[in-house]
């Protein structure tokens, strides 16, 4: 119990600061209000003759949810872009709401769940935690692979739009034979891009939006070289060539890193899941046995020990392995 309310104090507090901080961004910092009495006029002053409610808002409203509370609670905050741009990156067309709510019911099962079976304390608290994490780690994981695939298919892109250079056509022209050739996911983004051209945007800054909606070192060696030969000209279909050249050579060195730390990663899994599978085999042939680790109180202080260095060695031989290349 008393545990419980030091959570409670300890949220109550956090709470109190983040609304404190969110007070001050929203109505006493001085770039916000500067910036309010530029789009209501430039003066700060109503114009005359009409009220100040009557005029139309300059900026459009995001839609995050179907109901007008959680519509409301959604758009009074303004950390959000980054859960934004998680679902946009991830292709999923659930709204904030919507990913919140989720999260939120995720939470509160896992917490009725460590509730009802009778756990500690902590491991209820651990395990409402995870359920709300759940929604964001997939998201997480699905933008990964959509990454990975949008690398994967950069090489031949550019090969197509190298080909459509060297016959004749306009840079804009290999973007969108892009966009209509491929698939999702560098289809679509380069579609996206190539409206953007259309509505007047500058082609650096459209490749710069496009860089930021895709997280790869691949396409940043493409638009960074796109940018700098506009500035300083050259043949762009030969640079395309060379891009594309360089990044196959990057995923042959890739696959040969991969071969050779193939042992490190897999004792890293053995060594990882041996501890798992060995208990899992003795609480079936000895529950009793097992049972000290979670009835005694230096049991579970030894077991929560073990886990904590079984992810700390997990994280440690992961960074061993991973080769950035």
């Amino acid at each position: 119990m008393i545990f419980a309310i030091s959570i409670g104090i300890f949220l109550a507090i956090i709470l109190f600061v983040e609304g404190g901080y969110y007070c001050y961004h929203q109505y006493l910092n001085p770039q916000n209000k500067n910036l309010k009495r530029r789009l209501r006029g430039g003066s700060g002053k109503s114009q005359i003759g009409k009220n100040a409610d009557e005029t139309p808002g300059m900026l459009r409203q995001r839609k995050m949810s179907d109901l007008p509370w959680l519509q409301d609670l959604l758009g009074s905050m303004t950390n959000l872009g980054g859960l934004e741009n998680l679902l946009q990156q991830a292709n999923s067309q659930m709204s904030l709401g919507i990913f919140f709510l989720l999260s939120m019911v995720l939470a509160a099962v896992s917490l009725l769940i460590g509730g009802f079976g009778d756990y500690p304390l902590m491991v209820g608290l651990g395990m409402g935690v995870v359920g709300g994490l759940l929604p964001w780690m997939w998201f997480k994981r699905q933008r990964k692979k959509r990454f990975k695939k949008f690398e994967q298919q950069l090489p031949e892109a550019l090969d197509l739009m190298a080909r459509a250079l060297r016959a004749g056509h306009a840079f804009s022209v290999g973007m969108k034979m892009i966009g209509d050739e491929f698939q999702d996911p560098i289809g679509p983004e380069f579609n996206r891009t190539v409206e953007e051209i259309s509505f007047g945007i500058d082609v650096p800054e459209a490749m710069q939006n496009l860089n930021k909606r895709v997280i790869s070192t691949d396409l940043k060696f493409f638009v960074t070289a796109l940018v700098v030969q506009r500035e300083t000209g050259g043949n762009l279909a030969e640079i395309i060539e060379a891009i594309s050249r360089l990044i196959r050579q990057r995923f042959e060195l890739l696959g040969r890193v991969r071969a050779l730390s193939a042992e490190g990663r897999m004792s890293g899994i053995i060594l990882f899941a041996l501890p798992i599978l060995v208990a899992s085999a003795l609480w079936f042939l000895n529950e009793p046995y097992m049972r000290l680790l979670i009835d005694d109180e230096l049991g579970r202080m030894m077991a929560m020990g073990s886990c904590l260095l079984m992810v700390v060695g997990a994280y440690v031989m992961k960074n061993m392995c991973d080769i950035k290349v």
